[in-house]
């Protein structure tokens, strides 16, 4: 169970915040609760000490939310606080209070899901690895470890930098058992890490140890979105 917190004072953004963590934490099957504050001073006030994450408004009446996050740091050391802001000039405040990180309004479906993930992620909350079995052996994969996985028939092949394995199955099925944002289905018979592409041509992607995966028509240009908007979040 992940315990995460909004305060937002704007209703719309409350709203919009609220709804797009609830989709990314069913799509990635973990349980939650979450509780919203229109202020700062509310959410001191029910603050809840296992809370795990923040999503916090900076700009807001009466305690904004920097100083907000002021005062629960001198009571919480282990809370992730992402702040939401309209100025990027905050960003050097945020190291007093060791901030997650920070999300520019108007906040972008793509920046949240990938801060959010990466969040809990950090604190345990995702999946990090996968069980196959290869003949009549067991074997325990890390996901991050994984750059794709193909399929032939029933015939699965997943790709690591130093090894390949060959199981069975579906990749509807291992989409489903990987369940992480970090991985797309890029082609009908392919599941890439968008952590090991280096670069994407016309409907290839070109992978870290030079190796091509093919990109669909259909999926080109998402895939392309997701992964420059991948590195733009790594350089900020």
């Amino acid at each position: 169970m992940v315990n995460i917190v909004i305060c937002e004072n704007d209703k719309n953004d409350q709203e919009f915040v609220k709804a797009k963590v609830v989709e990314i934490l069913d799509d990635l099957n973990i349980e939650y609760e979450i509780k919203v504050y229109n202020s700062g001073d509310d959410l001191l006030e029910g603050y809840d000490k296992y809370t795990d994450i923040i999503l916090l408004d900076i700009q807001m009446d009466g305690l904004d939310g920097m100083e907000t996050a002021r005062k629960i740091r001198e009571f919480d050391d282990n809370v992730e606080i992402i702040f939401i802001t309209s100025f990027v000039e905050y960003a050097l405040e945020g190291y007093e209070v060791n901030a997650y990180r920070y999300l520019l309004k108007p906040v972008k479906d793509e920046n949240l899901r990938t801060s959010l993930i990466n969040c809990l992620n950090d604190r345990n909350f995702v999946k990090r690895s996968i069980v196959i079995k290869e003949g009549d052996t067991r074997i325990k994969i890390s996901l991050k470890d994984i750059m794709y996985i193909e399929v032939q028939g029933n015939d699965i092949t997943v790709h690591t930098l130093k090894d390949t394995y060959r199981t069975k199955g579906t990749m509807s099925n291992f989409e489903t058992e990987i369940n992480s944002n970090m991985f797309v289905r890029c082609h009908k018979s392919y599941l890439v890490n968008l952590e090991y592409i280096k670069s994407i041509k016309r409907y290839t992607s070109i992978l870290v140890n030079d190796e091509e995966v093919p990109l669909s028509r259909n999926k080109y240009k998402e895939i392309k979105d997701r992964f420059f908007e991948m590195i733009e979040d790594k350089l900020c």
